[in-house]
């Protein structure tokens, strides 16, 4: 059979490892990649259809028919680190060996992070090598494509696979995650780390980023994330004496590139640092994130993968950061990135934390506590703080964790730090715009801005889905806020809505909806005496 001629079901599985996320909002490269690879090998796009899990979930009869009537099925998908998504519930191992069980006649292609983990799978007919669109587009067309020209092809088929977004049923609302690098650079890995599983690893050259975003944008995509890198400062690196000297000239390029390629872009954030390298050439890794503070838009979080401020825990998993180090890194860039835009720091770290590593004891979650508390006291910010158990691969053991006291220990950071630190990240008043609403639950809505880490908003009132708003905070949950639409009127506010300020119950708030007062006297006649106008005064807007 003609390659034009075969018909072609991409499951998109979703992936999220410590390098790359691709659960909706964002949209992983490999994926990209692979259908570009399709197209390459010359297949036709007419007879290639792209789904995500979440449409296979929603009509499986339909979509399980329409597989069995395809020559090939392709499933990408993996995750290597645990995670809670809003946007999207990555393909399950179970749903995976159902589709190998229940599909006869197509050939199936198992690909992405699960082939890293597991060699076999029973009922597909090949498990694709770490890299998919390479192999893949060797099967297809009988080339070989050395590792030495491998970014090359990259670049055609991130260019062509640009196109596969438009298919998404969240485009145009989409986060295209960047690949800059693959693989850690680090001579000696994390022992618990899936990136030590990879055996290809190459750089890509600030031009091809640029190309790909350009072909990115040509089809009304504005939303990048270089998220798809183990440490993004070690982009371009100089190799000195067996250590990586980052390069900020080479991230200038990159980063100038890529306003050249897409000048409309919206959002342009990043994801993994190492605080190890701020720390270690602090000069040149200044400069570089002033570059990155100039270049992209305010919102942004560095992600800092401390792990455990527990000595004995790094030193048995071979984390290349310690608690001193990265306090000095949550210092040099608060002092860089601190700096507000449209109500947003600009550039700000957060702290991975994972539980459940070799050497971990009940001493480990006091001194994690205690790092994070010194964090605080210091008048220091951070973005967010990530709680995670760690996902055992390969043969790492792992230590187990005490469920009941690891639900406490996360209450009491919940409490003591993530609250006080919203408040002063997210002050009440702040003014939050592109709010894109994507849940209801109960009687709010919630919603997030387009970005890494996006603070999860609860707006009062059933609001319209996939819509965005600007909001202004007026509340703060221990990982959330709580906001209303701004400006507002209080004519055309909701009970719920109104029932969110301090001294309006349930009994003003009807009033003022029956009533539905059209100036600030209306509005203090119904509210008066007990209502503390002074401080709420500039909350209310009247058309």
């Amino acid at each position: 059979m003609k390659n034009s001629e075969i018909k072609t079901v991409l499951l998109d599985g979703y992936l999220d490892e410590p390098s790359c996320l691709g659960v909706p909002p964002y949209i992983s490269p490999h994926i990209r990649y692979l259908y570009g690879a399709l197209l390459e090998a010359g297949l036709d796009k007419r007879k290639i259809t792209y789904i995500t899990v979440d449409q296979l979930r929603e009509d499986k009869k339909m979509y399980l028919e329409k597989m069995e009537a395809s020559n090939m099925v392709i499933v990408l998908g993996g995750t290597t680190v645990p995670g809670n998504y809003l946007g999207g519930q990555p393909i399950s191992l179970a749903e995976i060996k159902e589709l190998g069980q229940k599909l006869e006649y197509p050939r199936k292609y198992l690909a992405g992070p699960i082939t890293l983990v597991y060699s076999k799978m029973d009922g597909y007919d090949h498990l694709c090598e770490e890299l998919a669109a390479r192999d893949l587009y060797q099967i297809l067309t009988g080339k070989n494509i050395s590792l030495q020209n491998l970014t090359e092809y990259l670049t055609k088929w991130a260019t062509k696979g640009a196109h596969l977004t438009v298919n998404h049923p969240s485009f145009p609302n989409l986060i295209c995650e960047i690949e800059t690098f693959r693989g850690c650079p680090r001579g000696t890995h994390c022992s618990f780390c899936s990136e030590q599983l990879k055996k290809i690893t190459y750089q890509r050259k600030p031009e091809e980023i640029a190309k790909e975003i350009s072909a990115l944008a040509d089809r009304g995509n504005h939303h990048y994330r270089l998220g798809c890198q183990t440490d993004l400062m070690l982009y371009g690196a100089h190799r000195m004496d067996k250590k990586l000297k980052p390069n900020p000239d080479y991230i200038d390029r990159l980063y100038k590139g890529i306003h050249r390629a897409d000048p409309r872009l919206k959002v342009l954030h990043l994801d993994n640092i190492n605080p190890s390298s701020i720390v270690r050439y602090q000069k040149q890794a200044e400069e570089i994130l002033h570059i990155i503070v100039n270049n992209n838009t305010p919102g942004d979080t560095a992600a800092f993968g401390l792990e455990s401020a527990d000595p004995a825990v790094l030193k048995k998993n071979n984390i290349d950061t310690d608690p001193q180090k990265t306090l000095r890194a949550v210092k040099i860039l608060n002092k860089i990135g601190k700096k507000r835009t449209r109500g947003l720091p600009h550039l700000l770290p957060g702290i991975n934390f994972l539980h459940g590593l070799d050497g971990e004891t009940s001493k480990t979650k006091e001194l994690n506590f205690q790092f994070l508390k010194n964090i605080l006291d210091s008048g220091l910010l951070l973005r967010r703080i990530n709680i995670r158990q760690v996902v055992k691969t390969g043969d790492y053991s792992g230590t187990e964790i005490d469920k009941f006291s690891f639900r406490k220990y996360k209450k009491k950071i919940n409490r003591e730090i993530n609250l006080p630190l919203l408040k002063k990240v997210f002050p009440r008043g702040t003014i939050l715009e592109n709010i894109l609403t994507e849940k209801h639950k109960g009687k709010l809505t919630f919603g997030r801005q387009l970005g890494t880490y996006p603070i999860l908003v609860g707006i009062p009132g059933k609001l319209a889905l996939n819509q965005f708003l600007t909001v202004r905070v007026i509340d703060h949950g221990y990982r959330s806020l709580t906001a209303l639409p701004w400006p507002f009127n209080p004519h055309r506010a909701s009970i719920e809505q109104l029932t969110t300020f301090p001294g309006i119950g349930q009994n003003k708030a009807g009033e003022i909806f029956v009533k539905q007062p059209d100036n600030i006297d209306q509005l203090k006649e119904i509210l008066a005496p007990d209502f503390p106008f002074e401080k709420w005064a500039d909350w209310f807007q009247f058309d």
